[in-house]
This record gives C-alpha cells, sequence and structure tokens, in this order.
C-alpha cells in the first residue's frame, strides 16, 4: 500500500486549465463506504445530520473543468466545511486525477474527477470504513489503527501532537487532519433530541434556561488547536462529551489537555465556573423601554456590593467575571463618570451589547446575557451559599403583539425565583399632571407613552401559557413593583420616610410592608390598573419606592442634545436594595433571615 498523506490545497480558481470533455466525479463516503457518481451538473453534496443549516456544496462545470463551491448556510453557525482540511469558503477546482478530502459536518468524503474510463473504473481502491489508521503527516508513519469512534481516546492515550497527525480508512491513501476530524466525531445535538431534554434534568442554563443533567455538559477543549467547534464555527474553542479525565475530575480534551471549563450541551455556551456546585435563582428585571432597568442594576451590585456584608454579614461577589463584564463596565461607568456624558448608560436594546446570538435548535436565538452573582455565609462550616442571576430585557421583549422568535429572549421569567417590574412613573399622564411645577426633565419629554399596564399583562398571559395555568391562576413568584424615579414623585406621599429594610441584622417584613402599603395607596389612585394586573399575577405582591440616581438627571446641549444624563456629583440611589432584600428573603430564606 502506497504511504498515506494528507491531500495537498487545491488550486486557486484563477488558475484553471481548460478541459474539452468534462469529468465524471467520484465521491465516495469513508464512513459507510458509499460511492456516488455522476456526470450531470451542477450536483449538490449535503451533509447527512440533522437540522434545517445543514452544511452543502455544489459542483459545477466551467469550461470542461469541475469547480467545487460552497453553498451558504444561513449563519455564521453552520455546520463545518473543510476541502483537504481547511475551510471552504470560495470556490476552488478539482484537477482531474486528483484526490480531495471533504468534511461536510459528520460527512467525510474523498472526491475525485477523471475522464479515464479506467481510472473511474479502478478508483477507489477497496478499503475498510470500520478500520482506521491514524499516521504522521510528515513521515506517513502508522501509528495506529482503530475504530473512527476511538480515535479521541487513541490520540489521548498515545499523547500525539493533533497537528502532525492525520487519518484516512484503511486502503486508502488520502485522509482527514485530526484538528478538524474531531468535530466529525462529536455529534452536535439534534434539535429533537434539545426538545426532548428541555424539561428534564436537576440543571438549567442560565442563557437558554433548558435543563440538563451533570452527564449532559460538554466540556470545552484547552488546546489551541482545537479552536473550531462543529455547531459553533471558527472562534469557538471545541465543545466534546468527556470520556478520560485527570486525577483532579477535570476533563481531557482529544489533545490531552486539561479541560476544566464546561458549556451548556443544548446551546454550548459557557458555564460559569462552578456552576454546578451552587443552587441558583433567578430575578428577572422588566419594565417599559426607557424606564431606566440598566441603571437600577448598575446601582443594585453597587449597593450589593457595599452592603450585603453590613447588613448580614454576608459575601456578595461575582460569579462569573468574563460573563459579567458588560454589567461591571456599567456601574463602572456610572459610578465613576466625571461628567454628565461619561456617566450616561446606553438603553437596552433588542439587539445589544447586554444580548448576545446563542445557537439553539438549529437557529440563531438572541437571548439576554446572564449576570451570574454568590452570596455566601461562610461564617459556617461548609459554608452556605447560592447564585443569584440577573437579567436586563428589553422592554420591547414584553410589548403585545411580538412575534415569538424575538420574544424568545424574555423566557428566563418561567423559570424565575422572584420578578421585579420597574414602573416609570414619569411616562403615566396623571403623575405627569401632578408633577407639572416640578422642574425634572423627564416631565417635559413628549412623544412619550405609557404602555406599561399592557407590559406587565402581555408578562401575565405569557407566564400562565408557559406554566400551563388557566388565567385565573396566580403564579407562585413574589413580584416586587418598583415604582422607580421617587425622587421626583416623593412629594405625592407623606413627609414621613421609608424605613431601611433591615433591622437587627434581619429582614424586617412588617417595616417592608407599611412601606408597600403607602406606595400602593398611591399607585391604585394614579394607575390602578397597575395594581390590578400586579396581584391577579401573583399573591405575594410587594411595592417599593426607589431611585436609581437618587436626582433628577440633565438634559445634554450640543450633540447630545435631547439625551438626559445623571450628575456625577449628585448620584445617591434610593431604596434601590429593599426590593431585591425582600425577594431574597422569600427563596434564599437559610441565608437572609
Amino acid at each position: 500500500m502506497p504511504r498515506p498523506s494528507p491531500a495537498s490545497a487545491p488550486r486557486p480558481l484563477k488558475q484553471r486549465p481548460a478541459a474539452p470533455v468534462v469529468p465524471v466525479l467520484v465521491a465516495v463516503d469513508c464512513v459507510n463506504g458509499a460511492r456516488e457518481q455522476t456526470g450531470s451538473f451542477p450536483h449538490v453534496l449535503r451533509d447527512t445530520g440533522a437540522g434545517a443549516q445543514r452544511a452543502a456544496v455544489q459542483v459545477r462545470s466551467e469550461q470542461g473543468a469541475l469547480v467545487l463551491s460552497p453553498i451558504a448556510a444561513g449563519s455564521s453557525g453552520a455546520t463545518m466545511v473543510c476541502i483537504n482540511s481547511d475551510p471552504l469558503r470560495e470556490a476552488v477546482l478539482l484537477p482531474e486525477r486528483q484526490v480531495f478530502s471533504l468534511q461536510l459536518g459528520r460527512r467525510l468524503l474523498l472526491l475525485c474527477a477523471t475522464t479515464d474510463a479506467a481510472a473511474l473504473a479502478a478508483w477507489p481502491p477497496e478499503f475498510e470504513p470500520g478500520l482506521w489508521q491514524v499516521f504522521n503527516t510528515a513521515t506517513g508513519e502508522i501509528l495506529g489503527e482503530v475504530a473512527l469512534a476511538d480515535i479521541p481516546a487513541l490520540v489521548v492515550g498515545r499523547s500525539w501532537p493533533l497537528e502532525l497527525c492525520a487519518a484516512c480508512p484503511k486502503g486508502l491513501g488520502t485522509g482527514f487532519h485530526l484538528a478538524q476530524l474531531l468535530s466529525a466525531l462529536v455529534a452536535p445535538p439534534s434539535a429533537e433530541g434539545a426538545v426532548a431534554m428541555a424539561g428534564k434534568g436537576r440543571y438549567f442554563c442560565p442563557a437558554c434556561w433548558l435543563r440538563f443533567d451533570a452527564g449532559d455538559v460538554l466540556s470545552i477543549a484547552a488546546h489551541d488547536s482545537l479552536s473550531s467547534d462543529p455547531v459553533l464555527g471558527d472562534g469557538h474553542m471545541f465543545r466534546f462529551s468527556p470520556t478520560h479525565f485527570n486525577d483532579l475530575g477535570q476533563a481531557i480534551d482529544p489533545m490531552g489537555l486539561p479541560a476544566p471549563e464546561m458549556a451548556c450541551p443544548h446551546c454550548r455556551r459557557r458555564l460559569p465556573h462552578s456552576y454546578l456546585d451552587l443552587p441558583h435563582r433567578i430575578l428577572s428585571l422588566i419594565g417599559a423601554p426607557g424606564s431606566g432597568k440598566s441603571y437600577f442594576l448598575a446601582a443594585l451590585t453597587q449597593i450589593l456590593h457595599d452592603e450585603v456584608f453590613r447588613d448580614f454579614g454576608l459575601v456578595f461577589k461575582d460569579g462569573d467575571p468574563s460573563g459579567n463584564i458588560l454589567l461591571n463596565q456599567m456601574r463602572t461607568r456610572f459610578f465613576s463618570g466625571a461628567t454628565p456624558e461619561e456617566c450616561m448608560l446606553d438603553k437596552t436594546q433588542l439587539r445589544g451589547a447586554t444580548y448576545e446570538t446563542l445557537r439553539l435548535f438549529g437557529r440563531d436565538v438572541v437571548l439576554p446575557r446572564p449576570f451570574v452573582y454568590t452570596l455566601s455565609d461562610e461564617s459556617v462550616t461548609p459554608p452556605r451559599n447560592s447564585a443569584v442571576i440577573f437579567y436586563d430585557n428589553a422592554g420591547e421583549h414584553f410589548e403585545p403583539g411580538r412575534d415569538a422568535g424575538e420574544t424568545q429572549g424574555a423566557m428566563h421569567i418561567v423559570s424565575s425565583s422572584g420578578i421585579l417590574f420597574l414602573y416609570d412613573p414619569t411616562s403615566n399622564p396623571r403623575f405627569r399632571r401632578e408633577l407639572a411645577n416640578e422642574p425634572d426633565p423627564q416631565l417635559r419629554q413628549s412623544h412619550r407613552v405609557d404602555r406599561q399596564d399592557s407590559i406587565l399583562a402581555e408578562m401575565e398571559v405569557r407566564m400562565k401559557k408557559m406554566l400551563g395555568l388557566p388565567p385565573a391562576e396566580r403564579i407562585p413568584v413574589p413580584v416586587a413593583i418598583l415604582v422607580g424615579k421617587c425622587d421626583v414623585w416623593r412629594t405625592l406621599l407623606d413627609a414621613r420616610e421609608f424605613p431601611p429594610p433591615v433591622r437587627d441584622g434581619r429582614i424586617d417584613s412588617a417595616g417592608i410592608d407599611a412601606s408597600s402599603a403607602r406606595v400602593r395607596a398611591l399607585l391604585a389612585e394614579f394607575c390602578p390598573g397597575l395594581v390590578a394586573h400586579a396581584e391577579s399575577l401573583s399573591h405575594d405582591v410587594r411595592y417599593f419606592a426607589v431611585s436609581s440616581l437618587g436626582h433628577s438627571p440633565i438634559a445634554l446641549q450640543g450633540a447630545d442634545a435631547g439625551l438626559l444624563a445623571p450628575d456625577p456629583r449628585r448620584i445617591a440611589p434610593i431604596g434601590v436594595k429593599a426590593p431585591v432584600y425582600w425577594l431574597l428573603g422569600k427563596i434564599l430564606p437559610e441565608l437572609v433571615a
């Protein structure tokens, strides 16, 4: 048998020679041994895997020569297509009598074009698709013979350098580089399989909210040569189901390196460190566009960092520094800016920075980034702890009439342990009339439509539908109604101060209830529909007066005319921790008394 070698790179299309007779194309499936032959062009070769985004290539005839071109699969997350182990991004020539390896996702093919009838009948030679040879690409030395599925274990066991190895079925002389071949050895989850697993398992993904068990978790390769994933594409490290572990219990990637990072088996997003070791509670922040959700989250996380230890002796810390980087940047900008322009935060957009595109059920889905923090009581052994996950949703997600594909990013509310609904009274006509003499520029903004009742009603409908509840039944989740920008409307209440939510290291439930009753009475007078919707949603509702800025914003001039921004000298948030403390007391009583 001739010494095996990886196929050589195809010549660019511009070097194509003319040929008077159109060759016949032969495609051989290296996995099952099937042979396909055609002289009719254009001809399409497809990946046989499941899913709407299957990879495909087209072979066409141009001036007597065959040209291979990629067919756009519709997204950057499409299955990998490689010609001679290089990504196929543009048309290439298939010269006669030259053998090419073609990887279409999990389909591994060898291609050959010829006008020679004798050569056509003799190719390919007999080979064994069930037995693959791993060889050194530089010397041709055979390193081992195993079944295709056993190649990763063989490579790990022998510590071979992946970049110097290739493999082909025994009897053939052209192979596939292992760095690309490995992506064909791990089956991407089908949409049907993902749906079947969606409601099962002990854990849920903080990004796509589908459930899974510990044994379903994927590991993320650490070796530089494994920088492409068959589902996520180039630039995303290879995800794999681990079969080998080191003494520390860490997965070993196909190159033999420890791979401690894990990924969701559904969307393949990286999971936060130690995610499987902690209980998790979701707190969903909902509100109309422009209500101030981003400012609230920035102020909240800053205050929790500073005050949770003083109030309860707990440690509040970043549970996912890389995943939380955007919220941390927002908090830094808000509290550290020297000018109003530097303190100003961007409005949350449906496809803005706080959202990410994930591959789910064979299509790209835009979902909000989870912001993961941990609460720990380290005064006891072993420490008691839990993760708390915040979401900042664009208000448009909850507008009635939105397409289901656009609103999938709001489905974390179904898994929420607590809901924070941020109400903006400065967009309510009755509040605006009562506050007409106030100088706050938010009361002067035109074209503001108050649609907050409908957003809360839409959220109620969606949650009950997803939970299978009849319309009259309430959800078993506490709801905090946050009446924002209280520095503007506090004059509508009596002059009494709101008591702090904590007394002697414990949540002051009586004080919270009394403050809630005062705020509720005002809302019942000014916007009774909001109160009615909130109390038809849940039996457990409280009302809170909050202000993320603690002062009226400044109207900017010049290029930013029409925008409002905080005054960095006057930032002093009011009441932002009270609703979260109340929710934590409901969902984590073992930590927050």
